[in-house]
């Protein structure tokens, strides 16, 4: 089946606007334009990352199977992600109310729990944390995770995310993109800044003549460097990358989990604390009245 024949069929089924896409997608292919261009021709469904390695992959001859690892790597980030928001969400319910809390005891007027400019601003409190929140996730700062790397559980959680972004050279490397140029696109992919000006250092050194695994000790954990130099050996860097994944991905998995485990019943309790006090505030007002 052609790659026309296939766009057309995969628009069966899409909503309309993605399906509208596609459509165009093949009829920009039935034209004779590759099929990484034709994506490229709309920016909001595909990255330029992905974009790269269909071009790449598509010039080697290896598209369908750069089309399955690429919906392997989309499938666990995916299932990342949904992780992520989860402990995310329980640490910012863990926060607010804790702040909340705090307010709570600290206010000498009992009334004032009932009022709603009380509650408008507790409000925008949680509103704050979460934007906050998010581009901090979504915009890692080198001091925000200096910082962040200090604290024991979301220490080993940033680093063992950091490496994630890094296993991810092994998409590159199996679609047959040189390793320099691998190592290029990856730099211009990942989020994390620490990780992205390792990646710079190394590919000047391997310019240079040194290894993958020469130009990263001392840089990544010592099993990271294991696995890449283990790959590098046997001629197979992109499955020693896959399988590095998997270990860390099973570590990362791990980690949230614990985490989750921590913040989710603390927020459960801090959040009963606050509703039971401003409850035993609220009868205590009701009782024993202010005098006016």
């Amino acid at each position: 089946m052609s790659i026309q024949q296939s766009l057309n069929l995969a628009v069966k089924g899409q909503n309309s606007a993605f399906g509208s896409y596609l459509q165009k997608v093949a009829v920009a292919v039935g034209t004779g334009q590759s099929l990484a261009g034709a994506l490229a021709l709309d920016s909001r469904y595909f990255d330029s990352w992905t974009i790269s390695l269909i071009g790449y992959s598509e010039y080697s001859g290896s598209l369908t199977e750069a089309f399955k690892k690429l919906a392997i790597a989309h499938f666990t980030q995916a299932k990342r992600e949904r992780l992520y928001r989860s402990v995310l969400q329980s640490a910012i319910a863990l926060i607010w109310s804790l702040l909340v809390l705090a307010a709570a005891i600290f206010k000498r007027n009992p009334q004032n729990l009932t009022h709603p400019g009380f509650w408008l601003c507790s409000i925008g409190l949680a509103l704050l944390l979460v934007g906050v929140s998010l581009l901090s996730f979504r915009f890692p700062g080198r001091g925000l995770q200096r910082l962040a790397a200090k604290l024991p559980v979301l220490g080993k959680i940033i680093q063992t995310r950091s490496l994630l972004y890094f296993t991810e050279l092994a998409l590159p490397l199996s679609c047959g993109i040189p390793i320099l140029t691998a190592l290029e696109l990856l730099r211009s992919h990942i989020p994390d800044p620490q990780i992205s000006t390792h990646v710079a250092k190394a590919s000047r050194q391997i310019r240079a003549g040194r290894t993958l695994s020469e130009s990263l000790q001392s840089k990544l954990p010592p099993i990271a460097i294991q696995y890449i130099r283990t790959g590098e050996e046997t001629g197979n860097l992109d499955e020693a990358l896959l399988k590095m994944g998997e270990y860390y991905e099973s570590e990362l998995d791990r980690s949230l989990q614990q985490l989750q485990g921590i913040l989710r019943p603390a927020s459960i309790i801090s959040l009963g604390c606050l509703v039971a006090l401003v409850g035993i505030r609220a009868i205590n007002s009701l009782i024993n009245p202010l005098p006016t």
